[in-house]
């Protein structure tokens, strides 16, 4: 199908995927002390696997063919949006996968992040194009500068480094993953 090939998915994606699980497996409960504004925060490494995935993810998304999916048959934004949504499925999957394997929760936490952080991408994707890319990598940056206590414990608006089994970090990023998808569906597309 002349979509797949034009947004690179058997590729980019793919790869983007497999890198995500082999850090998640590599770094599933390495922590690291990272400088921090309200103190020294102690962050476990796999909180930014998820990076690698969204940037797959946006890359594919703006691989594009413009003047052929502006005269499409095909509804694009409906492929994107499954492509998005495949993706999330593809990411649980494999950071549950990950979990159960080494038996440790950190790694079930990057399937939840993932959706936040993808939110927060296609949010800023509308709005900034590609370099929207950036604002996951923003937003880990700003939890790891200011979003732990001096005991060491994650403020509740960080979402990323809260357990499991936090009910505000999952209904948080179900609603960001909702809002960026809404967001995705949305955008209009404009010739470059």
């Amino acid at each position: 199908m002349l979509w797949l090939r034009a947004r690179s998915v058997r590729t980019t994606l793919l790869a983007g995927w497999g890198v995500f699980v082999i850090l998640l497996a590599l770094l599933h409960d390495t922590r690291a002390i990272l400088p921090s504004l309200t103190g020294t925060a102690q962050v476990a490494l796999s909180l930014f696997a998820p990076v690698v995935l969204i940037a797959a993810l946006m890359q594919c998304l703006e691989s594009r063919l413009t003047a052929a999916e502006l005269s499409a048959v095909r509804r694009v934004r409906v492929l994107d949006t499954v492509l998005v949504l495949t993706t999330m499925v593809a990411a649980l999957l494999g950071s549950a996968a990950v979990s159960v394997l080494t038996g440790e929760p950190q790694a079930a936490t990057a399937g939840r992040n993932t959706f936040f952080l993808t939110g927060l991408m296609l949010c800023g994707k509308a709005v900034m194009g590609r370099p929207g890319v950036m604002v996951p990598v923003a937003w880990l940056l700003a939890v790891v500068g200011g979003g732990f206590r001096s005991s060491g414990d994650a403020y509740p608006w960080t979402i990323v480094p809260e357990p499991l089994g936090a009910w505000h970090a999952a209904a948080g990023a179900g609603l960001v993953f909702a809002l960026g998808v809404a967001v995705e569906f949305g955008t209009v597309r404009r010739p470059a």
